[in-house]
């Protein structure tokens, strides 16, 4: 018996019929600014600075960037997706409060 290939397995995630009906309504229908489509903010959760290296003419140097964990209006908690600062241009008020309310939390002073 010859071994057939190894071919890659991806693995898709899916959200079960319970998971979806465990939603309070159905989601908003993300809003269309500037030919952009875009979800109004509910809240940010938290925020996290996520750390790499990168290589520039035989130079490590430790980099950083800041995300954002948000909770959009009308989503589930299961759907909160993290978020570039640029991302949430038109919820600066909602960051500004989140990091006064949760001063441990990394902000962009962090990463610059």
């Amino acid at each position: 018996m010859e071994n057939a290939p190894c071919l890659p397995c991806f693995i898709t995630p899916t959200i079960s019929n319970s998971i979806r009906n465990k939603r309070e309504q159905p989601p908003r229908e993300p809003e269309n600014i500037d030919r952009d489509i875009e979800w109004e903010v509910e809240k940010i959760v938290k925020s996290e600075v996520i750390a790499y290296t990168r290589k520039i003419h035989e130079h490590t140097k430790r980099m950083g960037d800041l995300r954002h964990f948000v909770k959009c209006k009308g989503c589930s908690e299961d759907e909160n997706t993290w978020e570039p600062p640029e991302g949430l241009d038109n919820a600066q008020e909602l960051v500004e409060e989140f990091h006064k309310e949760n001063m441990e939390m990394p902000g962009r002073a962090e990463v610059e």
